[in-house]
């Protein structure tokens, strides 16, 4: 099956391997007790996911031997990703791993919301116990599965921010089952593209022609072709954070893009958007600030592809208007802002640099112009 490995260049955490094939969950009992022989696994995903694929892969742990202490469900959606859900998983790991002598290993199936959230309480219970990254949405396959940033939104004056509180700790496996996309709401599909778009514009020219020539197929949730755009993916991001664990060199920063913009657009419209769907109108805008200030003039027909492929894929690239002082606070709140915004803006496709704009004066004009 793909395999692509994370190698850390200067290593805290171990490396680990990401799986990629079509019916991995049924077989994914019999990978995790290849790595985890003497470890009894907690299970934590959402109602709606365990509902669908729960059955499979606890009949996998099963038929591998290994012991099911028990499982914990988080509700979906980014509403839930709170501290007091945090505290709830904490609770249910400290309950269900009570006597065992050797720690227990968390085993998050769900999409980007449980990764984060399980990933946390992983990280911080006990001082971190061994756990397994399991996606179920192309969002989490392509992008929050890899890498072990983790965390959950917190409240502040200026509104709830995501990922405020959180933690750097790596999972010991990642197992990606194509085949759980089949069950994928539509709109879930397509937001998860947008991550898929955005490392094409980042780091790979012809991963953007293979999309521009595929769109129509990969919206029929085709097991096959999305693997290998998985696989694509994965094997960036694993270059990168293997260079850049912890996001202090700038390379790692560069994943960002779309980002700034994103998320600010999320917060302010309570979370009603999707992440992909604001990422895909923040790389719309991060198109349009290159523009802006010159550093891409002579490439606008070649940025003018990134919102059109968006389009293509049924994804934003305008938004009905939000409060614009709701969406510049939550702006300046971002982990990025630090004394003053940083942007991932695209030069030309596969190509990108962070800018440090001094204040949100010409990207508050960019996010005004895209708003109907």
């Amino acid at each position: 099956m793909p395999t692509v490995q994370v190698r850390f260049t200067q290593p805290r955490s171990a490396g680990y391997p990401i799986l990629i094939a079509p019916g991995l969950a049924a077989r994914s009992g019999a990978e995790i007790k290849r790595r985890y022989p003497r470890h009894g696994v907690i299970l934590l995903s959402s109602p709606r996911v365990h509902g669908l694929w729960g059955k499979v892969v606890e009949a996998s742990l099963k038929r591998a031997g290994l012991a099911l202490l028990g499982r914990h469900l988080v509700p979906d959606g980014e509403r839930h990703k709170t501290f007091g859900q945090y505290q709830r998983a904490l609770q249910a790991l400290a309950r269900l791993g009570r006597g065992q002598q050797a720690k227990p290993l968390v085993l998050a199936l769900g999409g980007g919301v449980l990764g984060d959230l399980g990933g946390f309480a992983a990280a911080t219970y006990k001082r971190g116990i061994p756990f397994v990254q399991m996606p179920s949405t192309l969002l989490s396959m392509v992008d929050s599965s890899v890498g072990g940033k983790l965390g959950v939104d917190f409240p502040t004056p200026d509104g709830l921010i995501k990922n405020l509180v959180g933690a750097f700790y790596q999972p010991g496996l990642v197992l990606i089952d194509p085949s759980l996309l089949k069950t994928l709401p539509a709109r879930e599909l397509r937001a998860g593209l947008a991550e898929v778009v955005k490392t094409a514009v980042l780091f790979d020219a012809p991963l953007f022609r293979r999309l521009e020539t595929g769109a129509a197929r990969l919206l029929k949730a085709e097991p096959a072709l999305l693997g290998a755009f998985i696989a694509a993916c994965a094997a960036h991001k694993a270059r990168v954070v293997g260079h850049d664990e912890f996001d202090v060199k700038g390379e790692r920063a560069l994943l960002n893009l779309g980002h700034t913009f994103g998320h600010a657009v999320e917060a302010a419209s309570g979370f009603k958007l999707l992440h992909g769907e604001g990422v895909a109108f923040g790389l719309a805008c991060a198109c349009d600030l290159s523009l802006s200030l010159g550093l891409a003039a002579t490439r606008r027909a070649e940025l003018d592809r990134v919102p059109a492929l968006l389009k293509r894929l049924g994804l934003p690239v305008r938004l009905k208007r939000l409060p614009l002082a709701k969406v510049l606070a939550a702006m300046s709140q971002d982990k990025k802002f630090e004394g003053g915004a940083r942007f991932v803006l695209p030069l030309r496709l596969g190509h990108c640099r962070l800018q440090a704009l001094p204040d949100l004066a010409v990207p508050a004009f960019i996010l005004a112009s895209r708003f109907d």
